[in-house]
């Protein structure tokens, strides 16, 4: 796990040399490059599976030249079937390359950013779920790449267009990030460099999968098969101290649980003070800790905390990011990196692939309104009867023949925008940002809606949104996140579901399935909370919201009458997370 940075084209050899270095951060444990006039190459490592070895990157055989930044969980195995001694990941990514071409990834089993350059073109590549980044940025016929857009931000101006995505999504959808020219190469797509030309192809099309599973049983059977062989292969080697992040749901709990079944594990949870009792999901993480028999960390979120971390956050993330949940999330990995651990496991991407998000079966309902018959009248009743509220727009979506769901991430609709912001969003200015995802899934030759509610919510919510926050953060305090709900074989497998078994009557009905067998029964049972914590009631003791009414009065970026009609309601808890995300792209236009 480390951080990779190149440029092909020439160069300032000073500014690149800065420019490598603002990525240390990712690789506490040492440092190697390999330039010349033409090119630069480097790597920062943080060792897990290399621990205890020399840092062997930048690898070079012959013409080629290979930096990767991740883990891959198979390589021996692969080492085996090419008859590669002495196996380093690394080395097997090269020989496999070699042999394979392009269709390589498609063999190993990892997270993932990867650079090969064989002296006259450059591929990147990224892993599937998109767990590990590449920015990538042309600027006057040299090529920059990095794993953090620190590293190649240079003198690039932000781009104000950014401002409109951002809102929808609480982030930017790749490849477009907050600055004019500077990308992101999306999850599960590799790019060529060459010729002074950049072209990017997708590798990984899971809609594309055949659906074999077509009852509960059998799904959940092959669900619990995978994700028990995720979690064995990412019990780390070599020693290396690990836990995992538990938060007393039903996810992070199974992860957990498997990961105990032969091993004495860490667990670590957050909570906060007793004024805040009702946030506190502690009491479920230790009935779970318990249950497994881990070494049970706790760890207080306190308001000074807070304030203390979303300093820090703010210039690890690079650009904005509308989730507040990035911050508790600093200050319980730093926990962890405090009690010496290099690797934590994750829940992430349940709720996404096995639909956990209770607003799937609101979107459901909603969209049987479109067979109605006799929907005119309530078409022209909705245009006359505003409301702020996310479900009146939803409804006009139905009636109005539009695409209803446009991911979980969704925050600001477009109404909403049009109304908030000082220049005029049209309806469906969102479905732009989303086009490629929805021209993929039309392709596919799909057509049941709950199959797009995973796909798209697998593209955005989980790979721009939560993975973004996941990597950043996690690298920040020197720790590996692995997360066994996203093994290629579950992320397979999990479109390899008829689609209406996949969604169930209960939310994430097959993962519970697969529970009963390792949690307590009350666990599994327990209704699903969305992730909160006393952020708001924080803000507003020490006057924060006034950053908002601050870059207003000297931008006039909204209308004033709908900003304090919406930052009315934070007293109340009312569009809370809409205010946080206004409240983090305030602080970041200050700084910028």
């Amino acid at each position: 796990m480390c951080a990779i940075f190149g440029i092909i084209g020439s160069y300032d050899e000073t500014a690149a040399m800065d420019n490598f270095m603002a990525l240390a951060h990712r690789g506490e444990d040492d440092y190697a490059f390999k330039a010349n006039k033409k090119y630069f190459f480097g790597i920062h490592r943080l060792a897990i599976t290399s621990f205890g070895r020399e840092i062997d990157q930048p690898f070079v055989d012959n013409n080629y030249i290979v930096v990767f930044n991740g883990e891959i969980y198979n390589y021996k195995e692969l080492a085996l079937k090419l008859g590669i001694s002495e196996p380093s990941e690394v080395k097997v990514i090269l020989e496999a390359y070699k042999l394979l071409g392009d269709s390589f990834v498609e063999y190993i089993n990892g997270m993932y950013a990867i650079s090969i350059y064989d002296g006259s073109k450059l591929k990147l590549f990224r892993d599937n779920a998109g767990k590990k980044p590449i920015f990538y940025s042309l600027q006057n016929g040299t090529l920059w790449f990095a794993s953090e857009i620190k590293a190649i931000r240079n003198d690039l101006k932000a781009d104000k267009k950014a401002i409109l995505p951002y809102l929808s999504f609480q982030t930017t959808l790749a490849p477009n990030t907050f600055y004019n020219n500077i990308f992101s190469l999306p999850s599960g797509s590799f790019m060529t460099f060459e010729n002074s030309k950049i072209t990017i192809k997708s590798h990984f099309l899971p809609l594309n999968n055949k659906i074999i599973y077509t009852n509960s049983k059998d799904a959940a059977d092959a669900a619990k098969d995978a994700l028990v062989e995720a979690v064995s292969k990412r019990i780390p080697e070599n020693h290396i101290p690990w836990g995992a992040l538990l938060s007393g749901g039903i996810d992070s709990s199974l992860v957990a649980a498997m990961a105990s079944i032969n091993n004495k594990i860490d667990t670590f949870c957050i909570g906060y003070e007793e004024r805040f009792a009702s946030y506190d999901e502690r009491g479920y993480a230790s009935k779970v800790a318990k249950h497994t028999g881990s070494n049970h960390h706790e760890t207080i979120m306190t308001k000074e905390k807070f304030f203390d971390a979303l300093n820090e956050v703010e210039d690890i993330l690079d650009q904005p990011l509308g989730d507040p949940a990035s911050i508790p999330l600093f200050v319980l990995l730093k926990n962890v990196k405090e009690c010496g651990k290099r690797v934590v496991f994750t829940g992430d991407g349940s709720d996404e692939l096995f639909l956990g998000y209770k607003t799937y079966k609101e979107y459901h309902d909603i969209e049987q309104a479109s067979q109605l018959k006799y929907k005119n009248w309530l078409q022209g009743f909705l245009r006359s009867h505003y409301s702020p509220n996310k479900e009146w727009e939803w409804y006009k979506r139905i009636f109005g023949g539009s695409l209803l769901f446009r991911s979980t991430a969704e925050l600001f609709t477009d109404l909403q925008q049009n109304r908030l912001l000082k220049q005029n969003v049209k309806d469906d200015n969102s479905l732009q940002y989303l086009e490629q995802y929805w021209q993929e899934f039309a392709q596919s030759g799909r057509a049941n809606m709950i199959d797009w509610y995973s796909f798209c919510d697998m593209k955005v919510k989980l790979g721009d949104l939560f993975l973004t926050k996941l990597d950043r953060i996690s690298m920040a305090c020197g720790i590996e996140a692995r997360s066994p709900f996203l093994d290629p074989s579950v992320l397979k497998l999990a479109f390899s579901i008829d689609p209406d078994v996949r969604f169930g009557d209960t939310s994430k009905a097959l993962i519970k399935q697969v529970a009963y067998e390792y949690m307590p029964h009350d666990i599994v049972e327990r209704k699903k909370r969305g992730f909160s914590y006393p952020y708001m009631e924080w803000l507003l003791e020490e006057n924060e919201l006034q950053t908002i009414r601050q870059v207003q009065r000297e931008r006039k970026i909204f209308n004033d009458e709908a900003l304090e009609f919406i930052l009315s309601k934070a007293p109340s808890g009312g569009f809370k997370h809409h205010i946080f995300a206004l409240y983090m792209l305030c602080r970041w236009l200050e700084r910028n």
